[in-house]
């Protein structure tokens, strides 16, 4: 399954919007998906990129990249349940490690297991 990350400083239309607030709903870490995007929304303003994973024009994946100078930490991961177990998250927080790096960031903190076990395993840590 290919997909395709995007960095965002903001969330640009409601469409987007949406979907964030759906695949956010799916996720443990909040109580619900407007929740999320109240949070992230806040986040957005200080030294946060969200980037997500589409495929098909549809956000499937999304994480958030927070921190300045070298360091980032990357947290809130999510994929949509019906894309779980096909190695999005692994390719989504390589590609954000990827892009990260262009920009002089060296060193990736983990948020949450997850994307502790992704990091280590594309041996970022």
């Amino acid at each position: 399954m290919p997909i395709t990350v995007h960095a965002k400083t903001s969330i640009e239309n409601n469409e987007v919007r949406d979907q964030l607030e759906r695949l956010y709903d799916t996720s443990p870490e909040f109580s619900d998906g407007a929740d999320a995007i109240e949070q992230l929304e806040q986040n957005l303003t200080q030294y946060t990129l969200l980037y997500t994973a589409e495929f098909n024009t549809k956000i499937i994946g999304a994480l958030w990249s927070t921190g300045q100078g070298d360091s980032r930490t990357l947290e809130n991961i999510v994929v949509h349940p019906a894309n779980r177990g096909r190695g999005v998250a692994e390719r989504l927080v390589s590609e954000v490690c990827r892009l990260e790096e262009e920009r002089g960031v060296q060193t990736f903190e983990p948020g949450c297991g997850a994307i502790h076990r992704c990091l280590a395993h594309i041996g970022k840590i």
